[in-house]
């Protein structure tokens, strides 16, 4: 981590508008990312190369900013912190644009697929549809790699320029597997053929192939693979099947991204969670770290980049400053220019987005559940479909005399349940009727055609609600919970017991909490966490 200290230095004795707090405060960010451990304050001192008493002011600032918290074992990030990745994957329009393409990928070859960037000399995900299979690779949306180990990565830097592609290859330093001549033919190949394998290269066991995609000048931009077992998928396979699935997804990417007529689709612009931050500004705050993040966050859908006049109005800082940390940010690699404008690159994710791998939708719901449930004074719970069952997958609970004796993993019969209903009532009639019949559930037309009539309310009003269906005393109402495509990827709810809420608070109070809950919890249901 320290190693780029050196660099640093030279860059803040010869730039006089170069900022090396900022600097140092992202490597202390880097260095809470690259390990899973809760780390010390000497812990960071010694992993970035300054005092401790620098890394005890960087470390209060992630904590004041809700990217970081305290406990006896030391410090480790929060999942505020992925909101600074987040700036990077909502200003460009890629990910959101290649998303079905992949989903669709994988419904087709029941194999995960991904989408790649180039930043300097590696590979970042910056999509990922993964396959539900037992044992798949360990990448998640964030994840980097070298670029030559891979076939995205081949694909990548067949866009280089042969004196650009000579400079990278004489930049990678000998390694055991690394043979120029091999990677500067598999290039070639890839640009000839324009697709190319990676047969157990990066990891052993896994398959790997992918194709480019264009701007409407020609450019490659970005890669799409499909990465599978190599017990399930041989190389024929790979080319033969697989190569025209990408190379269509591909193209429908393109067109969304850049149709031939018109103008592409609007893309929501959501506003971030705010960050968990104390009313007090602590005295140790450290004022450049505070400033240069709030800066890679202010891009969105809607900012996708902006020029110093619109980051310093944006941010509500100086000309002078902005200009300064702006400056400093494209020095580092977390800002390109882009004429006179300013976007993050793929690099901003290595700034905490490797804690979504270890995070589940109950660690990021947390939070909110519980603020939810004393406001409501009710169990507050967030669900699944699991076939015909309905899983718990978090659940905060108000101070009551009654206890609801239900986890997180308890299964529960969906159609009682206000989000079960919910969840079903947007699944196809087909799927409905298979997954009744797979459960034992009652599939006979009668009985389907009452759940049917009852999913179809729910359908229609965009909410369920169970009054002692599920239990003798229990009510529940509940919500889809959407992420920031539009997708519902689980249900929301609030449940109390009847005789300590009048019926028509369930709808007049609880359902407009829960849909404003809801519409916060959007910016939260990101693509990789596991429920």
């Amino acid at each position: 981590m320290n190693a780029s200290m050196p660099a640093a230095a030279e860059l803040a004795a010869t730039d006089p508008d170069y900022v090396e707090s900022l600097d140092r405060g992202l490597c202390v960010l880097r260095a809470f990312s690259e390990h899973e451990e809760a780390l010390s304050v000497t812990d960071v001192a010694s992993l970035v190369g300054i005092t401790r008493t620098a890394a005890r002011r960087f470390a209060l600032t992630l904590e004041y900013l809700g990217y970081a918290s305290q406990s006896a074992e030391g410090y480790r990030l929060t999942p505020g912190v992925l909101e600074i990745g987040d700036a990077y994957l909502r200003s460009n329009p890629l990910p959101d644009a290649a998303h079905p393409h992949l989903d669709e990928l994988v419904r087709a070859v029941g194999e995960t697929a991904s989408l790649t960037v180039l930043h300097k000399r590696r590979v970042y995900y910056a999509g990922r549809v993964a396959a539900d299979r037992i044992v798949t690779a360990n990448i998640t949306v964030g994840t980097s790699v070298a670029a030559y180990k891979t076939a995205t990565g081949r694909i990548l830097l067949g866009d280089l320029t042969p004196d650009e592609l000579e400079d990278y290859l004489s930049s990678i330093e000998p390694a055991p597997g690394f043979d120029p001549n091999y990677v500067r033919e598999r290039i070639e190949e890839a640009r000839r053929r324009g697709w190319t394998v990676a047969d157990q290269e990066l990891t052993p066991g896994i398959r790997s192939v992918a194709v480019p995609l264009h701007d409407p000048a020609g450019r490659i931009v970005a890669a799409l693979n499909i990465a599978a077992h190599a017990s399930r998928v041989d190389a024929q396979v790979l080319e033969n099947d697989f190569v025209p699935l990408l190379q269509s997804a591909a193209q429908r990417t393109a067109a969304a991204l850049w149709p031939a007529a018109g103008t592409a689709p609007t893309r929501p612009v959501l506003t971030p969670a705010d960050a968990n931050r104390p009313k007090m500004r602590p005295s140790d705050v450290i004022q450049s770290v505070e400033r240069g993040l709030s800066i890679l966050t202010a891009f969105d859908e809607g900012h996708p980049a902006m020029n110093l006049a619109q980051i310093s109005e944006r941010c509500g800082l100086p000309r002078s400053a902005a200009r300064r940390f702006v400056l400093t940010l494209a020095s580092l690699g977390y800002l390109a220019p882009q004429g006179r404008s300013y976007a993050p690159t793929p690099l901003v994710l290595e700034l905490g987005y490797s804690l979504l791998s270890r995070l589940s939708l109950a660690d990021v719901a947390k939070p909110r559940l519980e603020a939810l449930a004393r406001k409501l004074g009710a169990s507050v719970s967030i669900g699944v479909l699991d076939g015909m069952d309905l899983r718990y997958v978090a659940r905060a609970s108000a101070p009551s005399p009654l206890t609801v004796n239900i986890r997180p993993g308890t299964r529960v019969p969906a159609e009682r349940t206000a989000m079960g209903q919910v969840l079903l009532s947007l699944l196809p009639p087909a799927a409905l009727e298979d997954a009744a019949r797979s459960a034992g559930r009652d599939s006979t037309a009668d009985g389907l055609a009452d759940l049917q009539i009852t999913l179809a309310a729910v359908r229609e009003q965009g909410w369920g609600y169970v009054d002692q269906l599920l239990e003798a005393g229990i009510r529940a109402v509940a919500v889809p919970l959407r992420n920031r495509r539009g997708e519902v990827v689980a249900a929301m709810s609030a449940s109390v017991h009847e005789a300590s809420t009048p019926n028509r608070d369930m709808t007049e109070n609880f359902l407009p909490a829960l849909r404003n809950a809801a519409e916060e919890f959007v910016m939260d249901l990101r693509d990789g966490l596991d429920a």
